[in-house]
């Protein structure tokens, strides 16, 4: 354990420092959607519409609406980008105990375990910062809605003023709803999506996207810390070998795959109403997990081959050193 004496004292560093940073970035992030609501619970269609002042000729009640929404967005903005100049500061620390770390091994044997771990700490650090930010919004409004009510009246036709000669009037009265009238908003988190699956009865969709974005990244997680502290040891081959059957029915691609066509499908249909979808921060840490994951499996085959004396090719394969080859 000497050898790793500063890749402990690093990891630990950095578990503390995720912490302090993710729950900096969480309370951002929460309060950029608590934002987003109050603008969606301001000027939603029905505080709005049914609202009998603002279908007064001349009212200034668009205005202000107009003005509560730069004044609420403005400062949706301010909290998203503190979230955004935190996760900044947490690439530069994650970069940092990456440096320390290759400095620290370099030219020394063993080095490629450490990067091995380097890179395992460092996904799951994302990871974990996925799991609790939001992926994506999804919005639907009309921007300047219009109604046009039709007036027609025949005073010829009415009682007492019907022979005035007054005859037929007809208007159209056209109201416009300045700024913007909300029908939907949804901010979710990974977590949160599971719960509101769950909720809303799709089991089976809520256990998929457990397994794909919990269960296999912890699970392989644990496995390549045990495989790169001991990779001469059978049960490690073993070991790497359900790592990577699983890795092809991990759906991780799929998943993320998944999110951009919601993503660009939501934003193009066609509901008679202006629809909006914005990747959020939550989308990117994924991504940047994902990338780190595929990058440690290198150094696990690394490790492998090594320890294990086996040949290229032939570590995921049923292939067993000869006794006393090694």
């Amino acid at each position: 354990m000497k050898k790793f004496g500063v890749l402990i004292v690093t990891s630990l560093t950095l578990f503390i420092g995720v912490v302090i940073f993710s729950f900096s970035i969480t309370q951002s992030l929460s309060k950029y959607r608590l934002k987003k609501e109050e603008i969606v619970e301001v000027l939603n269609f029905k505080e709005r519409v049914t609202t009998a002042w603002e279908w007064v000729p001349g009212n200034s009640i668009g205005d202000e609406k107009v003005a509560i929404w730069q004044k609420l967005e403005a400062s949706a903005r301010s909290f998203y980008a503190d979230a955004v100049l935190t996760s900044i500061l947490l690439a530069v620390f994650i970069l940092l105990f990456v440096a320390v770390n290759i400095f620290a091994s370099y030219k020394k044997e063993h080095n490629y375990r450490v990067y091995g771990f380097v890179m395992i700490f460092c996904s799951i650090s994302f990871l974990f910062l996925a799991l609790q930010s939001p992926f994506l919004e999804v919005m639907a409004y009309n921007k300047d809605l219009t109604f046009t009510v039709p007036i027609d009246v025949d005073f010829d036709e009415m009682d007492f003023i019907g022979g005035l000669g007054l005859g037929d009037f007809q208007y159209d009265y056209e109201e416009v709803f300045e700024g913007r009238v909300y029908y939907f908003y949804q901010n979710k988190s990974v977590l949160e999506l599971i719960q509101l699956l769950y909720t809303g009865g799709n089991f089976a969709v809520a256990i998929l996207v457990v397994f794909v974005t919990i269960l296999f990244p912890f699970f392989k997680f644990i496995a390549s810390l045990i495989i790169l502290a001991s990779p001469h040891k059978p049960s490690s081959l073993k070991l790497y070998r359900v790592i990577h059957n699983l890795a092809k029915w991990s759906m991780i691609d799929v998943f993320t795959a998944g999110l951009f066509l919601a993503y660009f499908a939501y934003s193009n249909m066609n509901l008679g109403v202006e629809t909006g979808a914005e990747t959020l921060i939550g989308l990117y840490y994924f991504l940047v997990f994902v990338v780190l994951s595929i990058n440690s499996g290198q150094y696990l085959k690394k490790a492998m081959k090594r320890a294990q004396g086996i040949p290229e090719g032939l570590l995921e394969v049923g292939f067993e050193v000869p006794k006393g080859a090694l």
